[in-house]
C-alpha cells in the first residue's frame, strides 16, 4: 500500500498545480466559465497549502481533515457540474466547445477525487497497534550512530529523562517544523534535566546538515538500516515519496514517533499518531516531564 502512496504524493501536487494553473489561465483568457472556476476551487487551495508547508517548514500540525478546503472542493465540484450540465443542454454549443467542456469537467472531477485521497487515505499512516511502546513498559534496546560516526546505545540515556523524536528526514517539512518547535523550548527542557535525541534513517550527511542548522545541543542520530525503528515497531516500509531517492534517501523510512522515558528507561509518554500532519505540542512533553518529576 505504501508504494501506491509514494507514487501518489509524488504526482498529486504536480497535478493540482497543473490543473489550477491552466484553469486560471482559461478564466483570464476566455472569460468566466463555471467548470474552470470549480476546478480552481478544487485544486488551488490544497496546492497552495502543500506549497506553503514545503517552502516555509514552519507548520507542525494541521486540522485532521481540512474542513474549509473540503467545503471549497465540494463547492467547486458543484459549480463544475452545474456549468457542464448547462453546456450539454445548450443547443447552440459547438462540438468543439462540448469537447473542451468535457475535458475541463473531467479534470475538475479528477481533482475532486484526488483531494479526499490525500485528505483521508494518504494522510493516514496506517499504523498497526504497537504494544512495544505502551506507557509503563521498558524501552527496548537499540543502537544508532552519532554525527561523528560513533555508536550510541539506548542505555546511554538511562539515568536522566529522555525524549526520543523519530523523524522521517530533512525532506519532511512537518518533521522540520516539529524539530524547530522543540528547539525553541530547549531552555525549559534543559532545566528539567532531560536529554533530547533526534533520530532518523536518513544519510549521515543530512543529519550533520541538520545539526549545523539548529544551534542547540540535542543529540542528532542516524538509524542506519532502520534497525532501531524495526526494534521499536515503527519502521515504515516504502514510506519515502517517489523521486526522493535521487537525494540519497532510502525508500524505507520511519513513522513519526515521540517517546519519553524516565531515568530508568521506562516509557512515560508515547505519541503514535496515525495522521502524519499532526505532531504533538512541545508543551505536552514539558507537562509529562513535570508530572513525572513530582511523582519521583
Amino acid at each position: 500500500m505504501n508504494k501506491f502512496k509514494s507514487l501518489f504524493i509524488g504526482m498529486f501536487p504536480m497535478f493540482a498545480m497543473g490543473v489550477s494553473g491552466y484553469a486560471i489561465y482559461q478564466l483570464v483568457s476566455s472569460g468566466m466559465n463555471l467548470i474552470w472556476l470549480g476546478a480552481v476551487l478544487i485544486t488551488l487551495p490544497i496546492m497552495l497549502f502543500i506549497s506553503r508547508i514545503m517552502m516555509f517548514k514552519d507548520m507542525a500540525r494541521t486540522s485532521p481533515h481540512f474542513p474549509l478546503l473540503t467545503l471549497l472542493a465540494i463547492l467547486g465540484l458543484g459549480l463544475s457540474t452545474y456549468g457542464y450540465a448547462e453546456s450539454i443542454f445548450n443547443p447552440l454549443a459547438s462540438a468543439e466547445s462540448n469537447m473542451t467542456n468535457t475535458v475541463s469537467f473531467t479534470l475538475a472531477c479528477a481533482g475532486f477525487v484526488f483531494f479526499p485521497l490525500y485528505n483521508f487515505w494518504y494522510s493516514s499512516l496506517g499504523r498497526e497497534l504497537n504494544l512495544t511502546l505502551q506507557v509503563g513498559k521498558k524501552l527496548p534496546a537499540f543502537t544508532v550512530i552519532d554525527t561523528q560516526g560513533e555508536q550510541v546505545h539506548s542505555k546511554t540515556f538511562e539515568g536522566t529523562p529522555a525524549i526520543y523524536i523519530f523523524f522521517r528526514g530533512n525532506w519532511c517539512p512537518l518533521c522540520m517544523a516539529q524539530i524547530k518547535e522543540v528547539s525553541s523550548k530547549y531552555q525549559q527542557l534543559l532545566s528539567l534535566g532531560v536529554k533530547v535525541a533526534l533520530i532518523s534513517p536518513q544519510p549521515e550527511k543530512n543529519t550533520q546538515a541538520l545539526a549545523d542548522k539548529f544551534n542547540v545541543p540535542f543529540m542528532l542520530l542516524t538509524d542506519v538500516g532502520n534497525r532501531a525503528a524495526q526494534a521499536l515497531g515503527i519502521e515504515m516500509k516504502n514510506g519515502l515519496p517517489a523521486g526522493m531517492e535521487m537525494f540519497g534517501y532510502d525508500k524505507d523510512t520511519v513513522y513519526p514517533t515521540v517517546i519519553i522515558t524516565d531515568d530508568k528507561g521506562m516509557i512515560i509518554y508515547s505519541d503514535l499518531n496515525n495522521i502524519y500532519r499532526i505532531r504533538p505540542e512541545p508543551e505536552d512533553f514539558i507537562e509529562v516531564l513535570n508530572a513525572n518529576a513530582q511523582m519521583a
